[in-house]
């Protein structure tokens, strides 16, 4: 793990704001710096001080919560572009894990409060953000309530296409293994797994590796998603 400290120099603000995409804010991304986790590493623990927030500029992250009885939900993956550690509780609420090598940029609290206090633009982009959260959790509750094990991988599926960045849609990166989306979707790992070659053998997504998911019938997996009669 790689952390460059917050007082860097004007070099790795620039790089920042280069790694931060051409869409991206110039006054947030100049105020951040790079921060670089290994594969596997703890970006911050449920408890931590929320000295610290994040976005991520490459790689997927795991945000997870331990519950009493010893079970891990996993509450969102966090991919590229997306804000992890934005909430206004003094404590991180769950643990971020990198599922891939990540880079990230790093804001302080305070300095990231001020800016959206000052700026408009960056006030409107941290909103937007935590409106997506919202509607995220919101989601994701529904899909725990009410959807089966079908309609939940294949949810789940429609969700990593929308997020994925490939302009064709067709080929969609798995970064987080079968765990990670059994202990997101309230599954287990072996329903998963049934769930998915129940899905290969409708002809709706094929499985080149553990990683990867080929989808060969939008439609169908669209239909496997809605409420089963």
């Amino acid at each position: 793990m790689t952390i460059q400290p917050l007082h860097v120099a004007h070099k790795n603000a620039v790089n920042a704001a280069m790694l931060a995409g051409p869409n991206a804010n110039p006054s947030l991304a100049n105020m951040g710096s790079v921060t670089n986790f290994d594969r596997n590493a703890t970006i911050f623990h449920e408890g931590d001080a929320a000295d610290y927030s994040y976005k991520v500029v490459a790689g997927a992250i795991r945000l997870s919560k331990m519950m009493s009885d010893g079970r891990r939900q996993v509450a969102e993956f966090a991919l590229s572009g997306d804000f992890i550690g934005l909430n206004w509780l003094d404590e991180h609420a769950m643990t971020a894990e990198a599922l891939t090598d990540v880079t990230l940029i790093a804001y302080t609290r305070g300095r990231l409060e001020r800016l959206g206090d000052e700026n408009q633009a960056i006030r409107a982009e941290l909103f937007s953000t935590l409106r997506h959260d919202l509607w995220a959790a919101h989601n994701h509750l529904v899909l725990l309530g009410r959807q089966s094990a079908l309609e939940r991988v294949a949810c789940f599926l429609l969700e990593m296409r929308r997020r994925s960045p490939n302009t064709d849609k067709t080929t969609i990166a798995v970064p987080m293994t079968r765990r990670d989306i059994a202990d997101y979707l309230g599954l287990t790992i072996e329903t998963v797994c049934r769930m998915l070659t129940r899905l290969k053998q409708m002809g709706v997504i094929d499985i080149p590796d553990r990683h990867t998911i080929a989808v060969r019938n939008l439609a169908g997996l669209r239909h496997a998603a809605e409420p089963e009669a």
